[in-house]
């Protein structure tokens, strides 16, 4: 059962979630992950199966928290609809092969990939690493698909949004920051309907967690998912009122921050 101190993080975790889902594009899943990977290690959940219900569960969390984002990108006016007409189709088939490789790999494993990811991605932000797309705003099929590929089937391993890679392409292609973070917002909604869904029909449940389907924990969703909505107007608010540069430098060290706490967590069970 859950106590009132749970209930109160679950709900801090939402807010803040949400927030940032709405001021940087990343869809939440990067701060939901551990959150949800913390929270449930002190709630006694299986420790074989603490990444994997972190993952499914913030996929579905972001159905709620990328609805909210996008929409209030798109009022704003900041989500290119052509590139994300482009790129969808290869993130969802993305999804399903990540979600594939999630359900085969330890979860310590899990935490070290997501760890290392982090890192890589906001090194390259850090040092303004811009690789050219021919300087159009809109680069060839074949490399939105790759990038859609790799996107969706990063989001499907980890149970994150498409941020850590779709921000920075976009930035790549030309978009200045705001429109970059709500594209990567709208990104994030067809990758959690599929990852959801993959999470869902896909994974095992296991009998002793009361309350999931999978490896969603129905408790977890209700309590986080309608504070990332409230959170995701505030977020895509101060995006509009915090300089470009400054949003970059705020991406980038988030990212390096979780990355550093989840290799942390994960170098105790290599040692």
């Amino acid at each position: 059962m859950l106590d009132f101190s749970d209930i109160a993080l679950f709900g801090v975790l939402g807010i803040t979630a949400g927030t940032l889902a709405g001021m940087l594009g990343i869809g939440g899943g990067m701060v939901i992950v551990p959150g949800l990977f913390y929270l449930f290690s002190v709630m006694g959940l299986p420790e074989e199966s603490l990444m994997h219900m972190a993952a499914g569960t913030a996929m579905c969390i972001m159905l709620f928290t990328s609805t909210a984002s996008t929409w209030s990108h798109h009022v704003k006016g900041d989500v290119q609809w052509s590139l994300f007409k482009q790129v969808v189709p290869a993130i969802g088939v993305g999804v399903i092969l990540g979600n594939s490789l999630s359900n085969r790999l330890d979860t310590h494993w899990l935490e070290i990939v997501f760890g290392l990811f982090l890192m890589v991605v906001a090194v390259k932000i850090l040092l303004a690493w811009l690789p050219s797309f021919g300087g159009t705003e809109t680069p060839r099929h074949s490399t939105t698909t790759l990038i859609g590929s790799l996107i969706g089937f990063k989001s499907g391993i980890l149970g994150i949004g498409g941020g850590a890679i779709s921000v920075p392409f976009l930035l790549y292609c030309g978009l200045p920051m705001k429109a970059a973070s709500g594209t990567s917002a709208a990104f994030t909604f067809p990758i959690a309907v599929v990852g959801t869904l993959a999470f869902t029909l896909f994974s095992p449940t296991y009998p002793q967690i009361e309350w999931s389907t999978g490896y969603l924990y129905w408790p977890a969703i209700a309590l986080v998912a309608p504070f990332t909505m409230l959170g995701a107007p505030i977020g895509t608010l101060l995006s509009h009122r915090i300089p470009a540069e400054r949003l970059r430098r705020i991406f980038a060290l988030l990212l390096v921050f979780i990355g550093v706490r989840m290799l942390s967590g994960s170098l105790r069970y290599l040692v």
